[in-house]
């Protein structure tokens, strides 16, 4: 939990993030530096070779390095800074190779510089992309030394962050959206260009087509990226978590049919995780896609789980209480190779994995303490580990409530808040908290938003009255209409 590291600790920790980083953005410059020396002495497509295995074993070393949210920030940063050096490298030798020396405004403003702005947007917070940008404007300058192309390349750069920030990362659309909202800034750009060097209407015209093309050839370039991005650093971004989370998947369809109580028990976590972690500021895509994998396990043996079993009788009864819990405890297992065969991201798998921590199962330990079994406690906890992030956490609180309050004869606000009170103060006793970044106010408010959000769904109901077929009233009803009438 959000306990306090010590300040040794924490400072080494720092000091290794920015020794790390350092040693990145060496390794960034050496490259800018080497292959702009090739391209000068105009060994043009030997400095592409030797850029693209650079940038090929780069990326191996950062994927290695690619533990936190940190690393992965600025692994893709320097990724994407390298990945569009390289491209405008490709770009600049073809053109000119194709187009008259005197066009080189239309090698410079034919570049796409915003794409990789454009696909850290969609996956990171935007102080990510801001600095991307900051570096690719800086890089364009020193390849080119043009000032005017340096600014371009900026103001598409912050183009395609606002873009995504005013539009939402929700669909895909937004990309194309983006694209058009980018124009504004470069026709302004071209305007002032144009003014400042005395260029011809027709030039101008012919520069602002070029850029024009260019902006949508953003779009189609971001498009490609974002999965590529995805899937070399190990990220899940929020479409990818939108497209995890819809149920018309065949594996919530199979779990619907085979097991209808563990899928209605998803979606309710699902709705429980998304809430509170939006009340705490996490990342609640995630949380609900978590939620409503975090089961999947069940569906090899759901007729051993107390709400698939309707109308069914319980196969615990001709058990042992130890294999009755390891038959509990091993969907977790059956969850993540399920999970892992699927293809699922780590993220999710995490949720699979972590939402049960090393918790106890109390009801077949009882059960064995009560047949006089000797019972060793380590046999009926589940294996972890425990939850690792805010988000998994909070699954781990959602899940446990909504089970133990589905069992309450009469849910009312006072059982339903007697009842998460007494899961969230075990699950804190136990420990299960302690190595998730989570401080004990988010999880008072996550408490509380659970509590509210099962309060709202049990809430009581009023109760119609009753009417006779053919909308006849009751006996009772008809009677005391004879009495008041004349």
């Amino acid at each position: 939990m959000g306990k306090p590291k010590r300040g040794g600790l924490k400072l080494k920790e720092e000091s290794l993030r920015v020794g790390l980083l350092l040693k990145i953005i060496g390794v960034a410059v050496t490259v800018f530096v080497a292959v702009h020396f090739l391209y000068a002495v105009e060994y043009s497509y030997l400095a592409l070779v030797y850029s693209f295995f650079l940038l090929y074993f780069l990326t191996k070393i950062l994927r290695e390095s690619n533990d936190g949210d940190f690393d992965k920030a600025i692994n893709v940063v320097i990724f994407s800074f390298l990945f569009t050096f390289l491209l405008f490298l490709v770009h600049k030798t073809i053109l000119q190779r194709l187009v008259e020396s005197h066009r080189e405004n239309f090698i410079i403003f034919s570049f796409p510089y915003a794409f990789a702005s454009l696909v850290l947007s969609y996956i990171f917070d935007p102080l990510p992309p801001i600095i991307l940008t900051v570096l690719v404007s800086l890089g364009v300058l020193g390849i080119t030394g043009n000032v005017i192309a340096s600014l371009y390349a900026l103001m598409l750069g912050f183009g395609a962050i606002y873009g995504v920030l005013h539009y939402g990362k929700m669909r895909r659309g937004t990309i194309y959206r983006t694209a058009f909202v980018i124009l504004y800034p470069a026709s302004l750009l071209f305007l002032v260009f144009s003014h400042l060097q005395d260029i011809s209407l027709t030039t101008f015209l012919d520069d602002l087509a070029t850029a024009t093309v260019n902006v949508l050839e953003l779009s189609v370039i971001a498009s490609f990226l974002i999965p590529i991005i995805e899937y070399l650093f190990r990220i899940v971004s929020p479409l990818r978590l939108i497209e995890l989370s819809n149920t018309n998947q065949d594996i919530f369809k199979k779990m619907a049919l085979e097991a209808p109580g563990t899928f209605h028990h998803s979606l309710m976590v699902a709705t429980l995780a998304e809430r509170a972690a939006d009340a705490i500021g996490g990342n609640s895509l995630l949380a609900r896609a978590g939620a409503l994998y975090h089961d999947i396990g069940k569906l090899k043996m759901p007729q051993y789980f107390i709400e698939n079993q309707v109308n069914l009788p319980n196969p615990h009864e001709n058990k042992s209480p130890s294999l009755s819990a390891m038959i509990i405890i091993n969907h977790v297992k059956e969850g993540v190779e399920m999970g892992k065969e699927m293809g699922l991201p780590r993220e999710i798998i995490d949720f699979i994995a972590q939402h049960h921590g090393t918790t106890l199962v109390k009801y077949f330990y009882a059960k064995a303490k009560e047949m006089g079994i000797e019972a060793d406690e380590s046999t009926f906890r589940y294996p972890g580990p425990k939850p690792q992030t805010k988000e998994t956490a909070i699954v781990m609180l959602c899940d446990s409530s909504e089970a133990a309050v589905k069992s309450l004869k009469e849910p009312n606000e006072e059982s339903i808040r007697a009842t998460v009170n007494s899961i969230f103060e075990s699950l804190l006793e136990d420990g299960q908290f302690d190595e998730a970044p989570i401080t004990m106010r988010e999880l008072r408010i996550v408490k509380e938003e659970i509590i509210k959000s099962l309060t709202a769904i049990h809430h009581k109901r009023v109760e119609y009255p009753k009417e006779e077929k053919n909308g006849s009233k009751s006996p009772e009803e008809n009677k005391n209409r004879q009495k008041t009438s004349p």
